[in-house]
């Protein structure tokens, strides 16, 4: 779908011109870009099904609500109109939800009017117009994002990966490595959904290289309480890799007898044990 250009900072300073407090009144600023700002009934909008934040901290959500009530709406939501009286949200999210808490009845928007869109090409439209507004922002910690990418390939709303970081403007191996998020154990996945308790991705990526549970586990714990850092992490992964392309070679030349081994994710001390047990082994009997 050709993407629109809006104006934003028009956008927002007629917000800033009606100051945005809720009332019964409809604002009837002039259409800019295309799209107008009204005031609409909070229960005529919809949230976005393509929606990836999965998580809405509620003491964050209460401090906005009482934010809201005291110097009512800075920033209005953005909403896209389907059929005459219904709106599906576009961003804003939170404020929406603290209009809903405050029992307020009218919330200020900025209105796309609708698109008549094929199901998969309108599913494909709002899952672009979620994920994008929140990956703006910074919103999104990466096992949201990597469950809404998931979503998007599930739903074959684009035919590989490589289609699908072109849609959302980022590169292949970063649409990858967010991927590679949901391949993590289940207690970091849980830790990361409750505690969002990182967004290095860099990091993550490093930590589900490791295939033992128990240490991943343990390393991503020691990251996420500073006891490691992202280098280190590389680090360590460089020496499993390291380990694993140079195999062990014991080759018997009376009788051409050749061994070798994967030492991946062994100890120095137990590579060492290995050698020395299967050398005295050939040694004897070769």
């Amino acid at each position: 779908m050709a993407k629109r250009k809006i104006n934003a900072a028009m956008i927002l300073a007629a917000g800033e011109d009606a100051h945005l407090q809720t009332n019964d009144k409809v604002s009837h600023a002039k259409p800019i870009d295309g799209e107008s700002f009204l005031e609409l009934n909070v229960n005529d909008i919809k949230n976005n099904p393509m929606q990836p934040r999965i998580h809405i901290d509620e003491e964050e959500l209460k401090d906005l609500a009482r934010s809201i009530k005291l110097h009512g709406l800075i920033q209005p939501v953005a909403v896209i109109k389907v059929g005459q009286s219904d709106y599906i949200l576009k961003a804003g999210q939170r404020r929406w939800l603290a209009h809903k808490q405050l029992g307020l009845e009218k919330i200020k928007a900025i209105v796309q009017e609708e698109t008549i869109l094929p199901k998969r090409e309108s599913d494909k439209a709002l899952f672009e117009i979620a994920v994008l507004e929140n990956t703006q922002r910074d919103n999104l910690n990466p096992l949201e994002l990597a469950l809404s990418l998931r979503q998007a390939m599930d739903k074959n709303l684009y035919k590989n990966l490589e289609e699908l970081s072109q849609a959302l403007g980022k590169s292949k191996s970063y649409v990858s490595k967010v991927m590679k998020v949901l391949s993590l154990e289940e207690e970091i996945i849980n830790d990361l959904g409750k505690n969002k308790s990182t967004n290095d991705i860099e990091s993550l990526y490093e930590i589900q290289k490791i295939k033992e549970p128990k240490e991943q586990i343990s390393l991503y714990f020691d990251f996420i309480t500073k006891k490691l850092d992202r280098k280190a992490l590389r680090e360590l992964n460089k020496k499993e890799v390291s380990h694993a392309k140079v195999p062990y070679t014991f080759e018997g030349r009376a009788k051409k007898v050749k061994v070798v081994f994967d030492v991946s994710g062994l100890t120095d001390d137990k590579v060492k044990i290995i050698k020395d047990e299967i050398e005295e082994v050939l040694k004897k009997y070769f």
